[in-house]
């Protein structure tokens, strides 16, 4: 059973979408502290750029957390990354090597185990935030063979089955400590722990400007958390919600 004195929870054995739950009853929701979606089963989970995020019954963490922000709230671009950074801390408490693929994803041996999605509704006078995460937990080699991304459970890193609280409830006393830090002081205190998780310092770097294919190579990244981008000629552009290749 969850437990955290400041988070609400709703768990549904299927649902089409947590974070699509969370968007339409946001209006009824605790706009004074956090409300933690859960399911068991996802018939439409969501991944970034509209991917489908697949969800198999009783395999993984499928979680929604809401909460509401002032509506000129700053540093909402970062509310994914901090998550990320969140669950690569617990991740890595647990012994597992986990790394950050900008801006969202969590990777362990080069495969990714979770991903992140945040996403924004208007609610009365303030923001309502539906920040998701998906944990690939006790996933198996068939199920994930199905996504359209080389994929990693912690069952298949540990030749042994996890409960989803174990992971979920620290991550999520974790993440609200973070959003705090985040609220007062902006992204800069996660700067370089997020750098140092960026497996893209290794590799050369696509992604879209518009229709266009560009590449280029790492150089770093911004306090503000956006990544940072040498290109051919030697010019450096800066990335705030592209998709990139590695």
């Amino acid at each position: 059973m969850l437990t955290n004195k400041n988070i609400n929870y709703v768990h549904f054995d299927l649902i089409d979408s947590t974070s699509t739950w969370a968007k339409k009853n946001a209006h009824v929701l605790d706009h004074h502290g956090f409300t933690c979606i859960t399911a068991e089963e996802q018939t439409h989970g969501k991944g970034c750029h509209g991917r489908r995020w697949i969800s198999p019954k009783g395999q993984n963490i499928y979680a929604t957390l809401f909460f509401c922000l002032p509506k000129n709230f700053p540093f909402v671009a970062n509310l994914g990354q901090v998550m990320s950074i969140s669950c690569s801390s617990i991740l890595r408490k647990m012994g597992f090597a986990a790394n950050l693929k900008w801006p969202n994803d969590i990777l362990i041996e080069g495969k990714k185990i979770a991903g992140v999605l945040c996403e924004t509704t208007k609610v009365d006078d303030v923001l309502g935030i539906a920040l998701s995460v998906g944990i690939n937990i006790n996933m198996t080699e068939e199920l994930l063979s199905l996504i359209d991304q080389p994929a990693i459970s912690l069952a298949q890193l540990s030749t042994r089955t996890w409960q989803i609280e174990q992971v979920l409830s620290p991550l999520l006393a974790e993440f609200i400590e973070n959003l705090e830090i985040l609220k007062i002081e902006g992204f800069a205190p996660f700067q370089k722990t997020y750098e140092a998780l960026l497996i893209v310092k290794e590799h050369s770097i696509s992604f879209k400007e518009g229709k266009e294919l560009m590449q280029g190579q790492y150089h770093s990244i911004s306090k503000e958390g956006q990544l940072r981008v040498t290109l051919p000629n030697g010019s450096i552009t800066s990335l705030t919600s592209s998709e990139i290749s590695l």
